[in-house]
């Protein structure tokens, strides 16, 4: 298996069948293997039904359904855990980093190990991009994190990375500073964004600050005790 995607997915039904599609038609042109993964952070909505719906159509999508609402991250690390391709590339279901953008990151998977996408002109709200500028800052100030775009969804990774760094509720927002502590070469690949055109954030800005913060210093002090070695000799 070359490709395992992972897709979190939380009341997207009005996008999922159009996202599918548009994935699809760039992973066929690939000419590459590859598995769809689908986690259902419990959606309220009919986005499960939808999902049920695809995996019959073709077998390269799974899916994995939690029973209560546990956040991106966790939506994650449950992906990473079935995942069974070389390169593991993960994005949002809701179009605003479109599935159209993979080829570019693929474009440098032989001399990166881990690939992220940085948002070119992103078409959020002036409050969510003051926010993100603000953590921003903080990230660098107290861990050096000199990450252009953590809220980016769209990365592409080698399977190793996800058995190297340590997993914690939104690890996703520490995720490419995380693997560079880890010692892996990691490229940041400017990619389009679009508006949100169908469904609403399921983020409150108010909510992220607060456990931004609360993370930031879980990080810092994961930073002054990580493990980290290299060898000199073995035999």
């Amino acid at each position: 298996m070359k490709y395992s995607l992972v897709i979190p997915i939380f009341n997207e039904e009005d996008v999922i069948n159009v996202f599918h599609q548009r994935l699809e038609n760039v992973l066929k042109a690939q000419d590459r293997d590859y598995e769809i993964i689908y986690v259902d952070d419990a959606s309220t909505d009919a986005s499960l039904d939808i999902l049920k719906d695809l995996s019959k159509q073709g077998l390269q999508v799974r899916i994995i359904s939690f029973k209560e609402n546990r956040g991106q991250s966790t939506a994650l690390f449950a992906g990473f855990r079935l995942a069974s391709g070389e390169w593991i590339i993960t994005l949002d279901a809701d179009l605003q980093n479109p599935p159209e953008e993979i080829p570019k990151l693929l474009e440098f998977k032989n001399d990166f190990d881990f690939i992220t996408g940085v948002r070119e002109r992103r078409k959020d709200s002036i409050l969510r991009k003051t926010s993100s500028s603000i953590a921003k800052t903080f990230r660098f100030v107290i861990l050096g994190d000199r990450t252009q775009d953590t809220g980016c969804a769209l990365r592409i990774f080698k399977r190793e990375v996800v058995s190297q760094i340590p997993f914690f509720r939104n690890f996703h927002r520490f995720f490419t500073f995380l693997v560079r502590k880890r010692g892996f070469k990691v490229k940041e690949v400017s990619i389009r964004h679009e508006e949100r055109k169908f469904g609403k954030s399921k983020y409150k800005t108010f909510n992220r600050a607060c456990e931004g913060i609360f993370d930031l210093i879980g990080v810092f002090w994961l930073k002054r005790r990580m493990i980290n070695y290299e060898v000199k000799y073995e035999r």
